[in-house]
């Protein structure tokens, strides 16, 4: 297989290198072959055909006018897509600023009102929290004030006992006296 590959290209390269070394249009010498332009010095002798030059004037001109408009027309095509891709690209970026922009104020908002929040909570709790002292402050002084009645009836109801003690004793001491004076006197 390989061989045939090879023979092939051989075979390819020879027939190529012919057809090169000899041509058979004439041009292989150097020499131009008047065959191709028979006619070039029997257009331009003496008898020069002016309205073939002005024709030709005239084509040329149009066909350079349709260039220079065709030129215009797409540069002004260029300049147009350039300023629309420039308008689209602004757009872009001017739409991705605004999202940014209220990407960052919602996120101050949200922000903004979880620290509303947090303080509402920590204020309720400090509110509860002194509602809750305030009861106890409360609850312990109502005791305070029933332990200190307790013991001032204590006290009182002491009192009264010990002067009843006292006043029960004294009569009986000034009964004894006045039964001794009187047992005294009766000897």
């Amino acid at each position: 297989m390989a061989k045939k590959i090879i023979l092939l290209s051989i075979a390819t390269a020879f027939l190529a290198v012919g057809c090169v070394a000899f041509p058979e249009d004439g041009y292989y010498d150097g020499r131009y072959d008047q065959r191709y332009d028979r006619r070039y010095d029997q257009r331009y002798d003496n008898r020069y055909d002016r309205r073939y030059d002005n024709n030709r004037y005239e084509q040329d001109r149009h066909a350079w006018e349709r260039q220079q408009q065709q030129r215009n027309r797409l540069e002004l095509e260029r300049k147009k897509q350039q300023l629309d891709q420039r308008n689209w690209e602004q757009n872009r970026k001017n739409q991705q600023e605004w999202e940014r922009r209220n990407n960052q104020l919602e996120r101050q908002r949200i922000e903004q009102q979880r620290k509303r929040a947090d303080d509402d909570r920590r204020k309720r709790v400090e509110q509860d929290r002194q509602k809750a002292n305030n009861e106890r402050q409360r609850i312990e002084q109502q005791r305070q004030k029933a332990a200190e009645q307790r013991n001032k009836r204590v006290e009182q109801e002491r009192k009264q006992r010990h002067d009843q003690i006292k006043k029960v004793s004294d009569q009986q001491r000034k009964a004894a006296e006045d039964r001794r004076k009187a047992w005294e006197n009766r000897r």
